[in-house]
Order: C-alpha cells, then structure tokens, then sequence
C-alpha cells in the first residue's frame, strides 16, 4: 500500500518512528510532535490505447502528509525534512513497487490548530507508480 511505502521511505531517513511518531490515516492524540500520511483523491490510472479493465500503466494517487507539534515552526521543520526526502523522488523501488515520481504540490501550509491548541501543517504529493499487485 501506498502509505506503508511513503511511511518506510520517511522513517529510512529519521522523519520518525512508524506507530511511534509516524502515523498512516489515523493521527492519534499522542505523542504531540508527530507525523501523519493520508491518502487522498490522485488523477486517472494512464492506460495505453485500446486497454482495458485492469491494464493501467501507471497509477496516479496523492498523498497528504500532516505534521503536528505544540509549536507552528516544530511543525513546519518536520514537513520541510519530509519534502527533502520525497519531492523529485524516482525512480525508486520501495516494498517492490516502482515509484517513478514523487513531487510536492505546495510547500508546507498552515492548516489548523487541534483541540489541544497544537499546530498542524500540511502539504501534498502527486505520485506516479507502477499498479500495485492485488496479491
């Protein structure tokens, strides 16, 4: 899957800890400082001419990616070491799937602040992948 992919390329490289400080889909509570993958709306699977069901060449998902900390500029660090690791990413192979590119849509953003006052920024990626096996 990919947030399992995203999640192992960003603890490979100290983004955090996965299940510690490095979540997917679901930010809990605690820690305060913590880092959270979501999958969100991407762009049609490309299919050569003439394809049908099932025979996409690439597929095209985006991914969100939330950082939190009691401070704004904790928050906004973590998301800029995320985006060093994955904008321009690729080619690259992680858990068997070819990546061919990762790209920043936006530079982190604002987005909100949580019921615990922390401060949550944010920021999307656009992927193009090889489908991944059903298996």
């Amino acid at each position: 899957m990919i947030l399992d992919d995203l999640a192992t390329k960003l603890s490979s490289q100290g983004i955090g800890v996965c299940s510690c400080t490095l979540f997917k889909a679901f930010l809990p509570d605690r820690p305060d400082a913590a880092v959270c993958l979501f999958g969100t709306a991407g762009l049609p699977p490309v299919h050569a001419m003439s394809a049908g069901p099932g025979t996409a060449l690439v597929e095209r998902p985006r991914v969100a990616v939330w950082a939190r900390d009691t401070r704004p500029d904790g928050a906004e660090k973590k998301l800029r070491d995320g985006q060093r690791v994955l904008d321009a990413l690729g080619p690259v192979t992680i858990n068997g799937v070819l990546y061919h590119s990762i790209y920043a849509l936006q530079s982190p953003f604002f987005l909100k602040t949580d019921e615990a006052g922390r401060f949550i920024y944010a920021m999307n990626f656009e992927v193009v992948r090889d489908p991944a096996s059903s298996s």
